[in-house]
């Protein structure tokens, strides 16, 4: 957000103002932040409680935005107020829903999400639930099951932090958007722990093998400080303003 943005952002009084104003804000910037292709697919429709709910006009990009919602998350916010980092998140959760993309005219406060109709004649073979189009699983098994599989993900990063895709598959059944998307939310964990002056010498250190790929025996001090030393740059560096 500009910085004239942001002060329209302070002045309004009223959460729903907020609100309102950050959903025109994200509608009006959706394809630089979800690239032309993935906008001419989905579009916000409704933020509430820093939920921001979207819809799509297909499952299978409902399904690949879910799995890349901790990225997308950590690059909104930063959008959103660059000062901050991503370290405070008006945005904490994004909900994806297959539908029209269309505006309502005039949405109601109460207004829920949209819903799309469901064909009974197709159940989920997980839990009977009628499925959605062309899906196979319903959208809450399907949640589950990239649920878990993010957390076996992580479980192998916390435990071989240097692990790249290739490395990965190997030890889980994953698909590269979904492990690239578990490693960047890490990622951004362990920096944040790692740049506080209070870190520790082992939190450093896990910090740049997350983001280096480097195996414990390849670091050194002198990498290990000059990666940090990269990192805290790329969050304080301010582009120039254009006159």
């Amino acid at each position: 957000m500009k910085d004239s943005e942001l002060l329209i952002l302070k002045v309004l009084r009223t959460p729903r103002a907020r609100q309102q104003f950050l959903l025109h804000w994200l509608k009006s910037h959706w394809p630089e932040i979800l690239g032309h292709t993935g906008a001419s697919h989905s579009q916000p429709y409704r933020l509430e409680e820093g939920v921001l709910y979207v819809h799509t006009d297909n499952p299978m990009w409902s399904n690949q935005f879910h799995m890349m919602q901790g990225k997308l998350l950590n690059q909104l916010n930063r959008l959103l107020v660059p000062a901050l980092q991503g370290r405070k998140r008006l945005i904490r959760e994004l909900k994806f829903y297959h539908g029209v993309i269309e505006e309502e005219p005039q949405p109601r406060q109460e207004a829920k999400p949209f819903m799309p109709r469901r064909d009974d004649s197709r159940k989920c073979p997980l839990c009977g639930v009628p499925l959605i189009g062309d899906e196979e699983i319903c959208s809450g098994c399907r949640r589950k099951q990239q649920e878990e599989l993010r957390r076996e993900i992580r479980k192998q990063l916390d435990l071989r932090p240097w692990l790249r895709y290739e490395d990965c598959r190997e030890l889980v059944k994953c698909d590269r958007i979904t492990f690239t998307d578990v490693k960047a939310v890490l990622e951004e964990w362990a920096l944040n722990r790692a740049l506080d002056p209070r870190a520790t010498a082992g939190e450093k250190a896990f910090a740049v093998m997350v983001e280096t790929g480097l195996r414990p025996e390849a670091l050194s001090e002198e990498t290990i400080r000059q990666t940090l030393e990269k990192a805290r740059r790329r969050r304080t560096y301010v582009p120039a303003r254009r006159k």
